[in-house]
């Protein structure tokens, strides 16, 4: 049986994290209850058909969160650049065997809804800057990715003593990670830059590479190899920017050595900003005029963020921010965004139309980044999140049909070039490929154990018979466990419910009120590892520990045949047997990986 990926990602987001969710080690508030689920399993266990279970929405369960580990990165550090020579502030990756807190970036924020910031636990940027030296000192260049984003973002531009530029750019990309060449450190004296850089972001981690992977020539030839064609003119552009070409080479090179992934190729929407039609905002402004933080409570939403933040994606939050920090100049482009505002407030019914379509979107871009970012290993890991991706794509497709329809009726000319990017045929093509294995009713649901079972049975029964044998193995030792719970209940006459949690898998649960003899001591002997919340307890037992181990492997092995089932059909429509298409994979055609960066 396959085992978990040892060299895992450096950061690890937790794969497009639902709404509400929380992070906590209360067996009650983690818990699931699947007892009113018990019956669908044991209709199929009768029955034994491989139909798509029934709907499991009422079931809800509390999210978590990885840590971020360090790793050894010799392959970009040197001598120069070690720990115990650089100076304070600037830390090279280093082994690690515990996991650390993760660091946020300095705009300080909250995650609760309206506060002055977005969310410091979404950081995912990554940033690369070198500076030019002799007659070019004062010549800038930067490259940001965003880890949850497809969008490789080139800059260069001669920057102030004070760097300004700079830093105000990166307080806009409110980066996860700064990495320097390690000359910026050489014999421990840090350069200007970044010093400033590491006053002004001192919650940020900075990390340092060899010189020898700022390359122009590799960071031209990665962006000919990653960009998205309908994007390829961007190169006659950057052609000359020599240093944000070897800061974009160090940078993707970094990423896909700590993320133990590669990009695939034509996936990146690669652009080139520099600072023309925007308005500059430096950092002790923004700060004064509480743009994003109330300075005299940090979690306050009485800033012009937390005033102006009704959006209903992440990326419109995104996007607000940086139109704050940034705000565009260019008067034909403020000219239509007003314009726009007059008709949604002018046509009531479009607006709501809209709101209620977009509120049902997940984080598009989280989405597109980890459909472009291919693992260097395959694992019964990779495999769960390639469904779970195909899931979410699935998801988001069928929203575009509904989008299009709200924007039918709009005349302004964004709207409109926004109904003719949705109305592309390609949308189609992506969702009737899905189709083709994915069962109809298999969707994006809230809750852990909700998404477990839509995994499971996602791909379409009688494509693989050595997939349906393991899927009905699964739901028999579930009707197992739900078998064991009730006669446990049975044998000792107590109110047993089967309960799930991410960290103890299936278990059972009991209310015991004021009035109830039983508590964590007098239980029988049979129950261990009791826990109470409130007066709920929480137990489990010896066969139910095996139970859940065959669970987890019922579970690999489905993952991983289901992987390779979507991976080796790639049929035009639902046929098993027919002959396959050009050869593409599934969701992973030039044109879908093209269209979904645009």
């Amino acid at each position: 049986m396959a085992q978990p990926l040892k060299n895992n990602p450096k950061y690890n987001f937790g794969l497009l994290v639902t709404p509400g969710s929380t992070d906590t080690s209360s067996v009650t508030t983690d818990s699931v209850n699947v007892e009113s689920d018990s019956t669908s399993f044991s209709e199929q266990a009768s029955e034994r058909s491989l139909s798509y279970p029934t709907d499991y929405s009422r079931l809800t369960s509390g999210g978590s969160s990885t840590s971020r580990a360090r790793y050894n990165t010799g392959l970009f550090t040197s001598g120069s650049a070690s720990t115990s020579s650089a100076p304070a502030g600037f830390r090279t990756p280093r082994t690690n065997s515990g996991s650390s807190k993760r660091r946020t970036s300095d705009t300080g924020g909250s995650a609760t809804p309206g506060a002055a910031t977005p969310a410091q636990n979404n950081c995912s940027t990554l940033v690369a800057i070198v500076e030019g030296r002799g007659l070019a000192k004062g010549e800038v260049g930067m490259a940001t990715l965003d880890l949850k984003k497809p969008e490789l973002s080139l800059s260069q531009f001669s920057d102030m003593p004070t760097y300004v530029k700079t830093i105000t750019k990166l307080q806009i990309a409110q980066p996860l990670e700064i990495i320097f060449p390690n000359t910026a450190c050489e014999s421990g004296t840090m350069t200007n830059l970044s010093k400033i850089v590491t006053e002004q972001f001192p919650n940020t981690t900075i990390s340092t590479v060899q010189r020898k992977y700022f390359n122009e020539t590799k960071g031209l030839m990665n962006v000919k190899h990653l960009c998205v064609p309908e994007y390829s003119s961007v190169e006659l552009e950057i052609a000359s920017k020599y240093y944000c070409l070897a800061a974009a080479a160090a940078l993707i090179k970094y990423i896909e050595f700590i993320q133990n992934t590669v990009y695939a190729p034509a996936s990146l929407k690669v652009v080139f900003k520099g600072s023309e039609n925007t308005t500059m905002i430096d950092m002790s402004t923004a700060r004064n005029l509480e743009l994003l933080q109330n300075q005299r409570d940090p979690r306050s939403s009485h800033t012009l963020y937390g005033i102006l933040n009704y959006t209903k994606t992440v990326g419109g939050a995104r996007l607000l921010r940086s139109n704050i920090l940034q705000p565009p100049s260019d008067p034909e482009t403020i000219s239509l965004r007003q314009d726009v505002v007059a008709e949604l407030i002018e046509k009531s019914e479009v607006f709501y139309n809209l709101q209620a379509v977009i509120s049902k979107f997940l984080d598009i871009d989280h989405l597109l980044s980890l459909c472009v970012q291919v693992p260097k290993q395959e694992n019964v890991k990779t495999a769960e999140t390639k469904i779970t991706n195909m899931m979410y794509l699935k998801h988001t497709l069928e929203l575009v049909g509904p989008l299009r329809d709200a924007l039918g009726d709009c005349e302004n000319p964004l709207l409109k070039a926004t109904y003719k990017l949705l109305d592309d045929p390609r949308f189609v093509l992506m969702l009737s490929k899905i189709n083709c294995i994915i069962h109809e009713d298999a969707r994006y649901q809230k809750g852990l154990l909700v998404m477990r079972s839509q995994k499971c049975f996602a791909v379409k029964p009688k494509i693989n018979g050595l997939l349906d044998m393991a899927r009905k193995t699964y739901t028999e030792i579930v009707d197992d466990i739900t078998d064991l719970v009730q006669q446990m209940a049975a044998t000792y006459s107590l109110p047993l419910k089967v309960f799930y949690s991410s960290s103890r898998g299936f278990h059972a649960q009991m209310h015991c009120g004021p009035s109830d003899s039983y508590t964590t001591d007098n239980l029988p002997a049979i129950f261990i590892k009791v826990t109470k919340f409130k007066n709920t307890l929480s137990f489990t037992t010896t066969d139910l520990i095996k139970l859940n181990d065959r669970v987890k492997e019922s579970l690999y092995e489905i993952y991983i045949m289901t992987s390779i089932t979507a991976r080796d059909h790639r049929y035009t429509g639902y046929q098993p047997g027919s002959a396959p298409d050009t050869g593409e994979n599934i969701c992973g055609t030039p044109s879908t990986k093209q269209h979904l960066c645009i």
